[in-house]
């Protein structure tokens, strides 16, 4: 016998849930686990804040003593105001000079005696030179006419003092261009050059400075000029390989 079909069951809409099955959360999410810094990690920033300390520290250490300084110096110069002191070449004379042709070409011999008078222009200071020496030249890269050291001596306040350097020169030998002016000349046009290195320092009452290289160039000189005692030349002082003063 024939049956018909059974009618189409009905689709659910979407979205439908059915009454009875209970409902499902999704699963919260998943916290990462924190990272663990690693005890080279942690050596490494401890040693980085330890350099910064370091560095600040020096920083600061550095300005007060810069600062220090310079209030120190700006309140012993405007204390004292200390002065360079003066140079003068006052005479240059020749005892001896021969110029004689010898194997090896023309040699010269030759005594001097050269005077330099250094004043001191401080009222309130003593000035401290160290050994002084002293080198004469002839100008334009002549021959040498001699050199000599003297110790060193403390000049008083407001003080000239004269030195007296005994120069000699034995068998220099010179280049046949100039061995011809002197045999011409002599010594009386020579034009040479001066040349005193020493140190000095400021010294007062109970205390004393360091000594500074101090190189004092008289350039130029020509000898019929400050011949037994004419007018000085002037002399330029160089401290530290800068020109400070014309004495």
């Amino acid at each position: 016998m024939y049956q018909p079909p059974p009618p189409p069951s009905l689709q659910k809409p979407p979205g439908y849930k059915e009454p009875d099955v209970p409902i499902q959360l999704p699963p919260p999410p998943q916290r990462k686990a924190a990272a663990t810094s690693s005890p080279f990690l942690r050596h490494k920033t401890r040693r980085g804040i330890c350099c910064r300390t370091f560095c600040c520290c020096f920083c600061i250490v550095t300005s007060i003593i810069l600062l220090l300084l310079i209030s120190a110096t700006a309140f012993f110069y405007l204390r004292f105001h200390p002065r360079l002191p003066e140079v003068h070449l006052k005479s240059i004379t020749f005892t001896k000079f021969n110029v004689t042709a010898a194997r090896e070409g023309h040699v010269l011999d030759s005594q001097s005696t050269i005077v330099v008078e250094i004043k001191n222009p401080n009222k309130i200071l003593r000035i401290e030179y160290d050994r002084t020496h002293i080198l004469l030249n002839s100008a334009n890269g002549g021959p040498n006419l001699g050199q000599q050291t003297v110790p060193g001596f403390t000049q008083g306040k407001n003080n000239v003092t004269t030195l007296k350097f005994a120069m000699k020169a034995q068998k220099q030998v010179i280049d046949n261009k100039s061995a011809q002016i002197l045999l011409k000349n002599g010594f009386k046009y020579l034009v040479v050059d001066a040349e005193v290195r020493s140190g000095i320092g400021m010294k007062g009452n109970g205390w004393v400075t360091g000594k500074v290289p101090v190189k004092v160039v008289c350039g130029g000189v020509r000898l019929d000029r400050v011949q037994g005692g004419g007018a000085g030349p002037k002399c330029s002082i160089k401290i530290f390989n800068w020109y400070v003063t014309d004495s």
